[in-house]
């Protein structure tokens, strides 16, 4: 008898086990999408005329999406690159669908794909400037896969300007793929201040529950071509896009924020060019909160780094030659945040330099009383005073003094 329950508590083990297995599909007839790029596609059953100012959000909600897949083609990404550095077989396909909300287009996409979409290894969603800029439609967009554990929190996320799809047919010259193209691009913010530091999905998740403005990554096109340079400013009130940051600003941004602490800094002497390379950067708030309604933000940027080019031949050995050097890059930086100043607080009125979170965290009480109005309502950060210092230190000036004398 005992034998016999045995037997019986040893199937009832394995029935769970194998259980576990039953909806298992194997790596070969997965379709593998590792980039989603997100258009709108104009509703004409729409007028203005038809929908009223109180109906704006249900005509937002009623957008239709074109939505372009990049799938991978696993066989020919292990392929050898050849010598020429062109491969003669593509590594991926695109695949586009339309539809009104990401579960339907990916329904859709099931039944034009003859593999099972699969999302785990997706790297790169790119939202246009249309459907970011129109009110809650960028948080629509994302609300799939921030509700779906189909992807990671780890997928980067940009703003197209203009069509996202055309980023997804570049053909780039040292990667497979155009997304891991400009995946790899989008890590170079570390190493250069003109390109907005690399923004998560589960980032953006946070700044949406916090009703916090922020920055992401811009991506633009050009001839074929993409870049990073620049970035986007969402609106913490509609999660929709206001506008962009040129080169200039978005490198005072990364200053101001500390979310960069290495890049290059051209300064001017005597009518040549000299290069400074920050290594080290590090940002410190300060506010007087002596009126809560009307406060005063001080930044302290201090910096440390090496002259990496030179075109004035001066004697950089020379205390006097690296002291006036030190105030050209210092007034450099300053200028760059002042740019960056300007265009947040009194032109977007947005706070996206972190005074908000500062607030949050160091001092409570007084965010508690600004929170409700802080860049929206009566809008106290666009009333807030802003300075900024910088302390430069040059700490090496290369392998050589001087490449020739003049």
């Amino acid at each position: 008898m005992a034998r016999i329950v045995l037997v019986i508590i040893c199937l009832m083990a394995a029935s769970v086990f194998a259980a576990g297995c039953w909806d298992r599909i194997e790596l070969e007839q997965r379709g593998f999408v590792i980039g989603v790029a997100i258009d709108e596609v104009e509703n004409k059953s729409f007028s203005e005329q038809q929908v009223s100012d109180d109906q704006s959000n249900r005509k937002d909600s009623m957008q239709k999406f074109k939505v372009t897949f990049q799938v991978v083609v696993p066989a020919a990404l292990k392929m050898a690159e050849p010598k020429g550095g062109v491969s003669s077989s593509k590594a991926y396909f695109n695949v586009h669908v339309e539809g009104r909300t990401m579960q339907d287009v990916l329904a859709k996409l099931s039944s034009q794909l003859s593999r099972q979409p699969f999302l785990e290894h997706l790297k790169l969603i790119i939202v246009s400037e249309k459907v970011a800029a129109t009110k809650y439609g960028f948080a629509n967009v994302l609300d799939y896969f921030l509700r779906n554990n189909d992807a990671r929190r780890n997928v980067s996320v940009m703003i197209a300007k203009g069509e996202a799809s055309r980023a997804l047919d570049i053909m780039p010259k040292s990667e497979r793929t155009p997304v891991l193209f400009i995946n790899n691009i989008s890590r170079n913010g570390k190493e250069l201040m003109r390109i907005h530091m690399d923004t998560r999905i589960g980032d953006v998740h946070e700044y949406l529950l916090k009703h916090e403005s922020f920055t992401l990554q811009k991506l633009t096109v050009k001839n074929g071509d993409a870049s990073l340079i620049g970035a986007s400013v969402m609106d913490s009130k509609t999660n929709s896009l206001i506008g962009f940051l040129n080169e200039s600003e978005t490198q005072g941004l990364n200053y101001i924020t500390g979310n960069n602490s290495r890049g290059l800094i051209e300064v001017e002497v005597e009518d040549n060019l000299v290069v400074f390379e920050v290594e080290r950067s590090k940002k410190e708030i300060k506010v007087n909160a002596s009126d809560p309604k009307h406060l005063n933000f001080h930044v302290v940027i201090t910096m440390e780094g090496s002259i990496s080019e030179a075109f004035e031949r001066e004697d950089y050995l020379s205390d006097t030659t690296l002291d006036n050097l030190e105030k050209k890059v210092e007034a450099a930086v300053v200028k760059l945040a002042e740019e960056t100043i300007s265009k947040t607080r009194d032109e977007y009125k947005k706070d996206v330099l972190g005074f908000a979170a500062y607030l949050r965290e160091s001092k409570p009480s007084i965010w508690q009383e600004v929170e409700e109005n802080w860049d929206n309502g009566i809008n106290y950060f666009s009333k807030s005073d802003i300075t900024t210092s910088v302390t430069v230190k040059i700490r090496r000036i290369g392998s050589v003094n001087q490449t020739e004398t003049r």
